[in-house]
């Protein structure tokens, strides 16, 4: 078939469009009136005058147009209903897909799409990923279970032809895909028609061409029905003003109808050869990264708790918790949670802190108190497993919780408060016959000497998604004889029996070595250096014109500046060892010459302030870090580093609902041919990555920054990143200064490592991962309080299978239960409830009975059994 005979078959479809940001170079309130008043008002005329279609990607902008101009909504609801005007992506805001949470994008697409479906009556079956910055690996099993059919999307795809094809998730799910070659501008001078259309079909696996036809807040282009006019009546190839549906359906009947075979590309979409995806914003304003991990987890504790709670008769807090995630859904915003708009737009953002901190410390001790009411006043079935927990019943003084789906022994810290002359001392913990050890962090005692006030920390051992309850002891628990675990000094060492951290004063940095005592052991890695780097960059992109680090804490880089340890000490428990570090870095001391020879005498210009903890435990298999900063040094990127002599191509990264694999060593790598955006070598992850050389790693994990890079067999972890435009050559965006990213304020930063054997896989990475990032909750029970010392509600079997979401279902009483499994390999999964349900169905992420999710279930009793494909997501509806 020639050229011009398969031209003559092409057909376009020209899709007028306006991409919504909530915030970026303008405020929320600037974009509402741009896009209500200036284009969504325009659109509604060019409809009523011409044959003008149009679509709208985001319902939380069409929510706030039905309160504001309710009439200008009304026509925009019919032409909906008629076809004219297409929801797309249909999100309640079109999140970033790399750093929230899995569930979160979930639920942006369930609140989305639930309101499409309320106030219109139509589906959204194209998800229309305009901008977000870079694609996960799993979003093609989340969208088809989300009830889409097509995506169309515009960054990070790693091969530019054909533009249309089958991509893979990590499960095997495919969804028809096309890319956005030339972004969704495509077709938006519209004098260029014809040039766009070349280029396009150039690439194009079919005969269909989309050609979006708009750009962010673009107001709709009078002229487009004549310019389509004109094309017409010149060209052999006919072109349709057409919304990305229309493309979609002719392009996958094409596809059948001619039994053409498309290309296949599995995993993420994070490749910056044609199509940039700013991985330096992944370490912009990071307390916005922190904040938005630390929500999503206290809103899925909370949402779980109370789960349990209307499980044993209270009222499910629908109204509170859909308020909740709305907050949650905004930080997740494509331009929001990559921290890449200017100064203004993040004021409703830092004022979220004070309502999480009030609503979740209120919604968590509530929930707690309904759930211990709920078991004291028994109520249990008669059954053998009842029977044994109503002879465990006891009095307790305090009571831990675990939401997660195993057994889960970690530190916990909590605050009591006692009556005068009730409790002198508190030296271990009791639970039955179990004994645990107590580390008394503050106190206050009344003038007879009796307890006030104490905080307390310890390890207790907790049942899945579950409580047990103990009473304090006020004499020195029972060592159990056999017991494996151990925690001792010699000299500069601590060790315990998983590792051996070695400790050098001088600097505060300390040597991670596995197996064995001394000379014997072998070591993993150095561990926890700051790195202080130059920061030429902006919003988007870290720039450095020096090959070198500014400094590092070993002493490397220009030789004017150093660290200086201020202050050093070793706290002692029985339950752990606490390494406390205090380092200040200087910009100048003199001299600054022969150091190798001479000490440093004057110390001048402190522009930053370091408190680090370094935390050992007895009975936990990780290093815990908790650095304060306080930065006053402009143009900076600051990094802590983990010096390793492993070697490998690739290491891990926890990602939604599973794992990926990276190249190390990017940061070297010069590609030939001209990339859009060059590789850096920095990577987000969601919790965790690992580096392992197969007989040993190191998991890295964290709580909120994203940011890593493993280079020349170090592991580097992004702190904050110091810059003052949003676009420095104004090419991403407008070249507005932005004074608050320059991150001159106090941060604390939580993270850890986890030295192992083996690999990721083997060590279950991602296990501790989670223990580290859904820590452990407490609560004093009040006097005479009787109810079992332990309960699991929940659990799921094997650990590679992980739960994601215990909620009440969006309509009906029924409860939704998520998991999935995050090893990779097909498992046998049980689940065992604290009751048997009545009804269990397999149903899609929109929570609706789906043909294509239909999975073989088999319930006996309270259990629950089920074949998990690898990486594979399933959802559970369980009427109770």
């Amino acid at each position: 078939m020639t050229a011009k005979k398969r031209r003559e078959k092409d057909t376009i479809y020209l899709v007028p469009h306006t991409h919504y940001d909530a915030i970026w170079a303008f405020t929320k309130e600037d974009y509402f009136h741009i896009n209500m008043v200036l284009i969504l008002k325009e659109v509604v005329e060019l409809i009523e005058k011409t044959n003008y279609k149009f679509m709208i990607e985001q319902t939380f902008l069409l929510a706030e147009l039905e309160k504001r101009y309710p009439e200008v909504f009304a026509k925009i609801a019919k032409y909906i209903r008629e076809g004219k005007i297409e929801i797309a992506d249909g999100e309640y805001l079109m999140a970033d897909t790399m750093l929230p949470e899995g569930e979160t994008l979930i639920r942006e697409v369930l609140e989305g799409k639930r309101y499409v479906k309320e106030k219109f009556g139509v589906d959204v079956p194209v998800m229309w990923q305009a901008d977000s910055f870079g694609l996960n690996a799993q979003l093609p099993q989340m969208y088809k279970k989300l009830g889409y059919k097509y995506v169309a999307f515009r960054r990070g795809v790693p091969k530019r032809k054909p533009s249309e094809f089958l991509w893979e998730g990590l499960d095997g799910t495919r969804i028809l895909a096309h890319w956005m070659p030339f972004g969704y501008r495509a077709g938006l001078d519209l004098t260029k028609l014809d040039e766009s259309y070349d280029k396009l079909k150039d690439l194009a696996a079919t005969t269909q061409i989309l050609m979006p036809s708009g750009s962010g807040v673009t107001a709709p282009q009078p002229e487009t029905s004549m310019a389509v006019t004109a094309w017409n009546e010149k060209k052999d190839v006919e072109m349709k003003i057409a919304t990305p549906v229309e493309f979609f359906e002719a392009l996958d009947k094409e596809i059948k109808e001619n039994n053409i075979k498309l290309e296949v590309r599995k995993g993420e979409m994070y490749s910056g050869k044609y199509s940039e995806v700013f991985p330096s914003c992944c370490s912009s304003r990071m307390w916005i990264k922190q904040e938005l991990s630390e929500y999503e987890g206290w809103l899925a504790y909370c949402e779980r708790w109370s789960t349990i709670a209307y499980l044993l008769n209270n009222p499910y807090p629908s109204e509170e918790t859909i308020n909740c995630w709305r907050k949650i859904l905004y930080l997740a915003f494509h331009d929001v949670a990559p921290g890449t708009g200017m100064d203004e737009g993040y004021e409703e953002v830092r004022h979220f802190r004070g309502f999480f901190n009030t609503e979740m410390t209120n919604r968590c001790n509530r929930v707690h108190t309904q759930v211990v009411e709920a078991q004291s006043e028994t109520g249990f079935e008669s059954d053998e497993t009842h029977i044994q927990l109503l002879k465990m019943r006891g009095y307790g003084d305090l009571i831990a919780f675990n939401s997660l789906s195993w057994e889960v022994t970690n530190w916990i810290e909590m605050d009591l408060n006692f009556d005068r002359g009730k409790i002198v001392t508190i030296s271990g913990l009791q639970s039955g016959d179990e004994e645990i050890d107590v580390e008394v962090l503050k106190f206050a005692r009344y003038d007879d000497d009796s307890l006030r006030y104490a905080r307390i920390g310890f390890v207790p051992t907790v049942p899945a998604v579950g409580y047990k309850v103990y009473k304090i002891l006020e004499r020195e628990p029972k060592r159990h004889p056999y017991d494996p675990n151990f925690i001792m000094e010699r000299g500069n060492t601590i060790e315990n029996r998983f590792f051996g951290v070695d400790v050098d004063p001088s600097t505060g940095l300390i040597d991670v070595s596995l197996d064995g005592r001394g000379e014997t052991r072998e070591r993993i890695c150095s561990a926890n250096e700051l790195v202080l780097e130059e920061e030429t960059g902006d919003l988007y992109y870290h720039r450095a014109t020096l090959g070198t680090p500014l400094k590092t804490e070993k002493g490397e880089g220009v030789k004017y500046g150093s660290f200086r340890v201020e202050n050093f000490g070793i706290a002692k428990s029985p339950l752990r060892r606490v390494i406390n570090v205090e380092t200040d870095y200087f910009s100048l001391r003199w001299p600054y010459r022969l150091t190798e020879k001479m000490e440093p005498l004057i110390w001048r210009h402190k522009f930053l302030e370091c408190i680090k903890k370094i935390i050992v435990y007895r009975d936990i298999p990780r290093i815990d870090f908790v650095t304060i900063i306080v930065d006053r040094h402009p143009r900076a990127r600051i990094r802590v580093r983990f010096s390793t002599d492993m070697k490998s191509s690739t290491y891990a990264c926890g990602t939604q609902f599973g794992v990926v694999s990276r190249p190390t060593d990017q940061w070297h790598y010069k590609p030939k041919g001209g990339w859009v955006e060059d590789p850096c070598g920095t990577f987000p992850s969601l919790k965790w990555f690992d580096y392992s050389d197969g007989r040993k790693g190191l998991t890295v994990i964290h709580r909120g920054t994203p940011e890593n890079e493993v280079r020349d067999g170090d592991i580097y972890l992004t702190l904050l990143r110091s810059v003052l435009m949003l676009s420095s050559d104004g090419r991403m965006g407008p070249a507005i200064p932005v004074p608050n990213a320059q991150e001159l304020r106090r941060y604390v930063f939580r993270y850890s490592i986890y030295p192992h054997k083996g690999d990721w896989w083997a060590a279950s990475s991602y296990k501790q991962a989670y223990e580290f990032n859904c820590r452990l909750d407490a609560m004093q029970l009040r006097e005479e309080t009787k109810l079992p010392l332990k309960q699991s509600f929940l659990e799921i079997e094997p650990e590679n299978v992980l739960m994601s979401a215990l909620k009440k279902a969006e309509d009906g009483a029924e409860v939704i239960l998520r998991f999935y499994e995050t090893k990779g390999e097909e498992t046998d999964a049980k689940i065992t409830l604290f009751r048997e349900p009545k009804e269990v169905r397999v149903v899609n992420m929109l929570e609706e009975e789906d043909e294509e999710v239909k999975k073989e279930l088999k319930c006996e009793g309270k259990k629950i059994e089920l074949t998990l494909n690898p990486f594979e997501i399933v959802t559970l509806r369980m009427k109770m």
